[in-house]
């Protein structure tokens, strides 16, 4: 399905938009310079490895949940005092992402060719707040998950009891109650705006202010939980017709296309996979509210909004949604020097029909919320260039799938046509977070020091398997003791 890419260059796929002479200006070293991308495939570069979910070594998922949880417990100076300036937490990153959508210049992260850097990037700093954490308390994870998010057998054991939680909830309004993110609290407006937007949203790009009750949701997305919610998908929907399978077939189409510079580049391959794959899976798996005679929309999950990213299984849907774009531009390595036909200036956005400054190659992502080098890893705090902000062409090429710092596994599951890489295990001594606290109990009598470097691993292994633990290091402490009891 998916390594079917020997097309012919006019072979390429018709997506029925049809651009003036005057949108979507790319670059052609005569009337707009190149800034060519040059690749590096190294096939000796030491890249992090994203894995499938399924796929993860032991203790990786307990980490990641782990870090998502700070995330959505610490305030950003809470945080950033732990962690350092990398550390953003869950509000900020909700706020990002709605902003981005609600900017009064135009929507920043979908709808046009943006739409694949945009996210490219956004789960990149997800990636570098997440290491910050794990590495800081000492648990093992090499990068963030994605997610083979197609049909039944490839979604039902990630979103479920053992995961993500059962979707659509099953609390009594819909709250997503079971899973590792259960009872996931939705952050308020109120609190975590003067925290960090005011001092870097220009207020005039953005009219935002919230839902009616609060909270960093859409701002016509009123629902009144304080937990995530996930809706069925439609009035007469029950949990098992949830799962309408979201065919590979479609998202290998857009794959498959050939390039051309004016009728399949970088912004109809983006329409393609929004439209065909990427749009179902949020609307399928956040579901709609409905009236109670079956009739009208009333609002969306969290998952199925602006407010996506509330929901924990963003991050590894959104990395298969890089991992695709990457491999598409991988098969059309030879585009690199036009950036895959990124439109240079007026870059147009198909949904509004419209063309506005912020998309274009050389402006900032999502400018009045700037991602920095230090916030992806390509510079440390204190740097000369750490508070760079990040553009949408330096993403396009600095995350490509052969200069990214990371690399997508291959998915053992999947099917034998799957993109990724087939890997041999790392050689490493690390431990999961369960196995480290057990076998430490089993062993040795730990001593004031060594209590001190394991209540990490200790608060890691209570909090991945009871997220409603608020005291959370009491509760570590207590485990060690029972430890040290012999229990």
């Amino acid at each position: 399905l998916i390594s079917n890419y020997e097309i012919a260059a006019d072979n390429y796929c018709d997506v029925s938009i049809t651009l003036t002479d005057d949108q979507n200006r790319q670059c052609d070293d005569e009337t707009i310079m190149c800034v060519p991308c040059v690749l590096n495939p190294n096939p000796d570069m030491d890249r992090r490895r994203r894995y499938e979910l399924r796929d993860l070594p032991d203790g990786h998922f307990d980490s990641f949940s782990f870090a998502l949880h700070e995330m959505r417990i610490l305030t950003m100076e809470e945080g950033q005092a732990k962690y350092g300036p990398k550390f953003k937490n869950h509000a900020y990153m909700v706020a990002f992402h709605i902003y981005a959508i609600e900017s009064n210049r135009g929507e920043q992260a979908h709808f046009g060719a943006h739409f694949i850097p945009f996210h490219s990037a956004f789960t990149a700093m997800y990636e570098t707040i997440v290491l910050t954490i794990t590495e800081a308390n000492g648990l093992p994870l090499e990068s963030t998950p994605y997610w083979w998010a197609f049909n039944d057998t490839y979604q039902r054991d990630v979103v479920g009891p053992d995961m993500f939680g059962t979707l659509p909830g099953l609390g009594p309004n819909f709250e997503v109650t079971d899973g590792v993110f259960a009872n996931w609290t939705i952050p308020f407006y109120n609190e975590s705006y003067p925290q960090f937007i005011g001092a870097v949203v220009d207020p005039d790009d953005s009219s935002y202010t919230g839902d009616d009750y609060g909270y960093l949701r859409q701002s016509i997305n009123n629902i009144k939980q304080p937990y995530y919610v996930a809706f069925p998908m439609s009035a007469d929907a029950n949990r098992s017709s949830q799962w309408e399978a979201q065919s590979l077939d479609e998202l290998a189409h857009c794959i498959s296309c050939g390039y051309h510079s004016e009728d399949y580049n970088m912004f109809h391959f983006a329409w393609c996979i929004q439209e065909k794959w990427h749009v179902y899976v949020h609307s399928d798996l956040g579901g709609w509210r409905y009236n109670e005679d079956g009739s009208g929309v009333t609002y969306s999950g969290d998952f199925n909004g602006q407010q996506g990213n509330i929901a924990p299984i963003f991050i590894p849907f959104h990395n298969t949604v890089d991992m695709f774009g990457t491999e598409w531009m991988s098969q059309h390595a030879d585009q690199a020097h036009s950036s895959w036909g990124f439109p240079y200036e007026n870059a147009y956005n198909y949904y509004t029909d419209s063309t506005y400054h912020g998309i274009n190659a050389m402006d900032d992502i999502n400018s009045a919320f700037p991602i920095r080098w230090m916030d992806l890893g390509w510079a440390e705090p204190g740097d000369p260039d750490a508070n760079n902000t990040v553009t949408y062409l330096e993403a396009v090429c600095k995350l490509a799938k052969e200069n990214a710092p990371y690399m997508y596994v291959k998915f053992s599951s999947g099917p034998d046509d799957a993109p990724g890489e087939i890997v041999e295990p790392r050689n490493s001594t690390a431990t999961n977070s369960t196995t480290s606290v057990m076998e430490a109990g089993m062993e040795m009598q730990p001593l004031e020091t060594e209590r001190e470097s394991m209540l990490p691993a200790a608060e890691a292994f209570l909090f991945a398997y009871d997220a409603k633990t608020d005291n959370r290091m009491e509760a570590a402490q207590a485990f060690l003791d029972s430890l040290e009891e012999g229990n």
